[in-house]
């Protein structure tokens, strides 16, 4: 299925924002454009192709998910209105009132707010509880993702210092003359480089003023993609700019000019004559300075893997397909509308006063259902990869690492814990804790494509008389795909309509699903890393052989020299050799040689269970 996109911005500081998500949405195989309702956003974005003049354009191409890199959004053009946000949370102007909900303004266009971290989060949250017109996802923010990962940078003989300014002179250190004249006279001592970079709505007046210390130790930016500065610098001056907490994030010290709040993880300077010693402080990184910045950016922005996009783009395509029938009519707001289509000069009555839904013909809803036990290194990815299900529920058998603890972070999920006794028993009482009748049965070390995702959801779109369909799966080792040893015919059911199956109670591992009713196979594979140490998949065979000798006792059988030397002979012969094993290398004779392990430590168990009982 295709989805199209718009990323809908009005200043050139959004572009750094909206091309990680232009990005990964063309990674996807998926239809992107680009609108600004301002000249100025235009003519940044001139040799971009994707670039829609004008609002009749947009019109034309009728989005599906309109990506708000700004404050108003056109409320009469199709689409799910999401607010991605231009910056972070700043206190830099002191409010009156509750100054916990001085900046967060609600204008009433937006259906979606995918918010950065907890410190907006939270906030949203209560005020989307209160207005109950719009939701509220974590995501983390697209414009950061380049910084990751952090390489820590080398320290030079001669250290560099990033200046970065706010655009309200009243806040702005660029329009302070002292400030310019310390930083000249800095600059002159060549004991530091300065790079420096000025919000695109100072006058050029200013810009100009601070471009006439260009040198061997001063270089003027004029740019908006500030991650390669960020990266360059060792330590950051500046004043109450929302760049500030984007350098943080690297856990730099900042030394501020004139903040209007006393912030414990800056350094702040109220005069010019101060700023040497407090740069020079900052850059023997004190102690109690990057652990206040720790916990700050844990609260503003806890994603260091650089996949806030990802994030962005699969929540926004989940919300754009769930039911939305709970959300309320957004406000009436009549001049804040009038004022938009005075801008755009469009005028048309035409207002999408609840989200907007994608046409389809028909949408089986869907729970996710995922057993857990100690999985604590793949449940957060597996959640978000999942992310598309109207519910999620993840069955956990009593993790002992922080398994339980990472769940209960995701407000979407339900948490069950129910003691395990074998794999079919857990698998049968997690399909009754089902919502839904349609169900995606997933294991934690699996993930699905985007191009699977979108094979997923055109099924659910279908009317056909299919029950379940099954998975080709892709088995990795160690991240590196294994193309044969057995496992290019692996396939297994993974999504299914509950009434018309059960799993076998007979399986107690390696359980089969009965299936009454037709079934489908997907084109797309789904990718199983379950090979991620030699330590690890030998605990797992050595469990599934337990349970598998429990099997074997019920029913009687008792080992001899066949079972043990045999039969793990022909296992390691099967995959090495019939199964083309060979042709995966070191690999596949390591995975063929662990397999045949398990089949003799499945009989050594079994001898176990004899001895004792």
């Amino acid at each position: 299925m295709n989805y199209k996109f718009l990323i809908y911005i009005s200043y050139s500081y959004a572009v750094p924002i909206g091309i990680p998500l232009e990005k990964e949405i063309l990674q996807r195989g998926y239809t992107v454009k680009w609108f600004s309702d301002l000249e100025e956003g235009k003519i940044t974005l001139k040799d971009n192709k994707n670039l829609l003049n004008h609002i009749k354009e947009v019109i034309t191409y009728k989005p599906d998910i309109v990506l708000t890199i700004t404050d108003n959004v056109a409320d009469f053009i199709t689409g799910i209105k999401v607010q991605v946000f231009h910056g972070f949370f700043t206190q830099k102007r002191p409010s009156k009132g509750n100054m916990k909900f001085a900046h967060f303004r609600m204008r009433g266009f937006f259906d979606l707010y995918c918010t950065q971290g907890p410190s907006t989060t939270n906030i949203f949250r209560i005020l989307a509880k209160k207005y109950q017109y719009f939701e509220v996802i974590e995501t983390g923010w697209s414009k950061v993702d380049p910084l990751f990962p952090i390489v820590k940078k080398d320290k030079e003989i001669v250290p560099t210092i990033m200046i970065a300014s706010t655009f309200t002179q009243r806040l702005s250190l660029a329009y302070n003359d002292a400030v310019f004249n310390e930083i000249k006279r800095l600059t002159e001592s060549k004991k530091v480089n300065f790079i420096m970079v000025l919000h695109p709505k100072i006058p050029q007046q200013i810009i100009n003023k601070w471009m006439s210390l260009d040198s061997e130790s001063f270089t003027f930016y004029n740019t908006t993609n500030l991650v390669p500065l960020f990266k360059k610098a060792d330590i950051m001056f500046s004043d109450t700019t929302s760049v500030i907490q984007e350098f943080l994030l690297q856990k730099k010290p900042v030394v501020t000019f004139r903040h209007t709040f006393d912030h414990n993880y800056l350094i702040g300077v109220e005069n010019a004559n101060e700023i040497e010693n407090a740069l020079k402080y900052a850059l023997t990184y004190p102690k109690a300075i990057i652990e206040n910045i720790e916990k700050f950016i844990g609260k503003l922005h806890p994603y260091f893997d650089g996949r806030s996009s990802k994030r962005i783009i699969d929540t926004t395509i989940s919300f754009l397909i769930k039911d939305k029938a709970h959300l309320k009519q957004k406000p009436l707001n009549l001049i804040r509308k009038y004022k938009v289509r005075k801008q755009l000069n469009y005028f048309t009555l035409k207002s999408y006063n609840k989200p907007y839904n994608k046409p389809h013909s028909s949408l089986k809803k869907l729970t996710a259902l995922i057993i857990t036990h100690n999985e604590e290194e793949n449940i957060n990815d597996l959640i978000e990869n999942l992310g598309f299900a109207d519910e999620i529920i993840v069955v956990d058998s009593f993790s002992s690492d922080g398994t339980v603890e990472a769940i209960k972070k995701h407000n979407n999920v339900k948490l069950i814990q129910y003691k395990f006794i074998n794999f079919s028993n857990q698998r049968n009482f997690a399909l009754k804790q089902a919502t839904h009748d349609w169900v995606l049965f997933i294991d934690a070390d699996e993930r699905i494509s985007n191009d699977l995702k979108d094979e997923i959801i055109d099924a659910l779109h279908e009317k056909n008389n299919i029950v379940a369909y099954s998975f080709y799966r892709k088995f990795y080792f160690k991240k590196v795909m294994i193309k044969f040893s057995g496992y290019q015919t692996d396939n297994v059911f993974r999504l299914f309509n509950k009434k018309y199956v059960s799993y076998n109670d007979n399986k107690l591992v390696h359980e089969t699903l009965d299936v009454d009713g037709d079934t489908k196979v997907f084109t797309n594979k789904l990718d199983h890393y379950s090979y991620k140490s030699d330590d690890l998949y030998r605990k797992k065979l050595i469990k599934y052989a337990k349970l598998r000798a429990e099997e074997l006792y019920s029913k009687k059988l008792k080992p001899n020299f066949y079972h043990f030397y045999v039969k793990p002979a022909y296992r390691f012969l099967y995959q090495f050799i019939i199964r083309f094993g060979f042709l995966d290398g070191k690999r596949g004779y390591k995975i063929s040689k662990l397999n045949a392990f398990e089949v003799q430590q499945r009989y050594v168990e079994l001898r176990k269970l004899y001895s004792k009982r």
